[in-house]
C-alpha cells in the first residue's frame, strides 16, 4: 500500500491491526488518547510515529493514505468523517456507529471523495464460517429451513489483565452492551449466509450482577427474505465460552462448533461426518486487513463490506423493531 496507515485507537483490536500491518510490510502511525499506550504500541511494532491526537497526526503527515478506526463505536462517525474529508481511505471496526445520526453525512463524504470504506466484520474471513458457507452453497443439506446461533463468553475473561468495568463493552457511553457489541456480528453473518432480515423480535436484558450499565444478554428471533427462520442467543455471562450454529435443511443438519473447530454433518441413512478445519485466531484479522489493502489498491468502492453494509447493521440494531425489545 502506498503511503502510511493511520491506526486510531491502540486498544486490543487496534494493537492487532497494527501488528498485522507490520506483518504485511505496511508503514504505520499510532494514535490513542492515552499517549503512553500509543507510545508503547508504536515501539512494539516499529511504527514511525505516535500521537494522542489523530487530527494532529494528519496535519503533520500528509502521506497518510488510509486509516483503521479502532476506537469505541461511539466515536467512529466523528473519526471517520474527519479522515474521509481528507481523502483518506477508511477501515472502520464494527459496529459502524452506536446511533443513526451522522451516518448519511459520512456516506456523502465517502462518495464525494471517491474513497474506499470497509467495515471490520472478521467473521467473513473466519475459517469455520467460510467452511460452513461452502457447505451451504454446495447444497449439502438442500434448502435451509431454520438456524440456531448460540454463543457467549464471560466479559471479565475477555482481557484478563484488564478491569472489565473499563472495557468499552461494559459502558453505555462508549456504545457497549451485548446488543451493540455481539449482535453486530450476528446480523452481518445472518444476512451474509441466509438473506436479508425482514422480521425481527426478541429482548435484551441485564441478568447478572456484573458492574456495568448495559445489557449482558440478547435473545432474538429473525426471518429472512429467503423464508429462513433464525434464532439467536448471545451474552457476556458464560463461564465456559460457547459459539456454535445449527442449520436445519430439507436433507439434513449441519452443526458448526466454532470453539472446537468442528462441523458435524448429519444426513439420513448416512454415517455422521465430522469435518475439522484448521483455525488460527489471528488469520481472519490478517486476511481482513489484507483485503482492505487490496480494495484500496484497486479503488473498489462497492463491495460486500462497504459502508452501506455497516449502515444496514446499525439500522437493524437501532430500528423501531429493536426498540420494542423489552428490558427485563
Amino acid at each position: 500500500m502506498k503511503g502510511i496507515l493511520l491506526i486510531v485507537g491502540a486498544g486490543s483490536i487496534g494493537r492487532r491491526h497494527t501488528q498485522n500491518a507490520r506483518t504485511l510490510g505496511i508503514r504505520t502511525i499510532v494514535c490513542d488518547v492515552d499517549i503512553k499506550r500509543a507510545k508503547k504500541l508504536a515501539e512494539e511494532t516499529d511504527s514511525e510515529k505516535f500521537y494522542a491526537d489523530y487530527k494532529k497526526a494528519c496535519e503533520e503527515n500528509t502521506d497518510i493514505s488510509a486509516t483503521v478506526i479502532a476506537t469505541p463505536s461511539q466515536y467512529h462517525i466523528e473519526n471517520a468523517k474527519f479522515l474521509a474529508k481528507k481523502g483518506i481511505h477508511v477501515f472502520i471496526e464494527k459496529p459502524l456507529a452506536s446511533e443513526i445520526k451522522g451516518i448519511d453525512e459520512l456516506i456523502d463524504i465517502i462518495n464525494s471523495k471517491n474513497i474506499v470504506a470497509m467495515m471490520g466484520q472478521s467473521y467473513r474471513f473466519h475459517e469455520g464460517y467460510l467452511a460452513l458457507e461452502k457447505l451451504l452453497k454446495d447444497g449439502v443439506i438442500g434448502k435451509v429451513y431454520h438456524s440456531n446461533l448460540f454463543g457467549g463468553q464471560y466479559l471479565p475473561d475477555w482481557h484478563p489483565t484488564m478491569d472489565y468495568r473499563m472495557e468499552y463493552a461494559a459502558q453505555k457511553k462508549l456504545g457497549g452492551g451485548a446488543l451493540l457489541t455481539s449482535m453486530s456480528h450476528v446480523f452481518d453473518s445472518v444476512e451474509w449466509l441466509f438473506g436479508e432480515i425482514n422480521e425481527l423480535s426478541g429482548w435484551k436484558a441485564k441478568l447478572s450482577d456484573l458492574e456495568m450499565d448495559v445489557d449482558d444478554s440478547v435473545f432474538c428471533l429473525m426471518k429472512t427474505d429467503h423464508d429462513i427462520v433464525v434464532m439467536c442467543q448471545t451474552d457476556f455471562l458464560q463461564r465456559v465460552s460457547k459459539h456454535r450454529m445449527v442449520v436445519v435443511g430439507e436433507r439434513g443438519t449441519i452443526e458448526a462448533d466454532f470453539v472446537t473447530h468442528e462441523i458435524t454433518i448429519e444426513l439420513p441413512r448416512e454415517k455422521t461426518r465430522v469435518q475439522k478445519y484448521s483455525f488460527e485466531p489471528n488469520k481472519k484479522y490478517l486476511e481482513e486487513l489484507e483485503h482492505f489493502v487490496e480494495l484500496v489498491k484497486d479503488g473498489v468502492m462497492k463491495h460486500p463490506l462497504d459502508i452501506y453494509t455497516g449502515k444496514r447493521v446499525v439500522e437493524l440494531l437501532l430500528s423501531d423493531k429493536m426498540k420494542a425489545i423489552t428490558e427485563i
